[in-house]
């Protein structure tokens, strides 16, 4: 009797609670992007600015392409760099009211900036100055300064630092370099290393094994360019 009861109840549609059908959704990449939109800015020196990329691209564009690829939403990167920029040309630079406005909107910093207060001039590249730790030191102490600056006004964005490459690898002092641009990225990274917002993307291997440099000899090409911004992309 129970059995006919069931059956009968079965076949009713009666038996349970009912429940809203919702239909199952195959994971994507669409699905596991972040609910927060990305807003990135960049600024600093002529990396910054894209020089050398023959789609006139850079690392804002690059960086534009690749969210889009991955799905990830994201407003147009505002790109800020400055040719030949150095450490005191940023700093000069985020004083400015509008700059530190578009610096509080955005949550994801990119910087390129200290090349040129090393590489300028031909000083390291024919010979190192005569003290190149301490070179190294008075250019880290106004990249800290610039992070504090920007921290003062985005205390939670998240920074990606553009590390160094050597482009003089084939030239006579080329290891020379390539030993000074290792250190040079490491004490980034000793310096900044507690900041868990901080990032530096490193740059150097993209460079020493395959020539990914622009026209110019100088800057990245649009390949080299291209992988910076995915290393960027990997780190959100």
């Amino acid at each position: 009797m129970i059995f006919g009861f069931g059956f009968v109840s079965f076949l009713r549609g009666d038996t349970g609670r009912p429940v809203d059908f919702v239909p199952q959704q195959r994971a994507s990449a669409a699905t596991a992007t972040p609910s927060r939109v990305v807003a990135p800015i960049v600024l600093g020196d002529s990396l910054a600015r894209g020089a050398g990329d023959e789609a006139g691209l850079g690392i804002p564009g690059r960086l534009d392409n690749e969210l889009r690829r991955r799905n990830i939403k994201a407003n147009r990167t505002i790109s800020l760099g400055i040719n030949g920029a150095r450490t005191p040309d940023l700093q000069r630079q985020i004083e400015s009211a509008n700059v530190r406005g578009l610096l509080r909107d955005a949550n994801v910093i990119v910087v390129s900036i200290g090349g040129n207060d090393l590489w300028g001039g031909a000083n390291w590249r024919e010979a190192p100055p005569t003290d190149p730790d301490a070179a190294m030191t008075q250019v880290l102490d106004r990249i800290a300064a610039i992070v504090g600056e920007i921290r003062e006004v985005n205390p939670t964005a998240r920074i990606f630092f553009i590390g160094l490459y050597n482009p003089f690898v084939k030239t006579p002092n080329g290891a020379m370099l390539s030993t000074y641009v290792a250190q040079w990225n490491a004490r980034v990274l000793e310096r900044f290393g507690r900041d868990g917002n901080f990032t530096l993307v490193q740059t150097s291997d993209l460079f020493s094994h395959k020539d990914r440099l622009a026209l110019d000899r100088f800057h990245p090409g649009g390949e080299g360019y291209e992988l910076i911004a995915r290393r960027i992309a990997d780190g959100l």
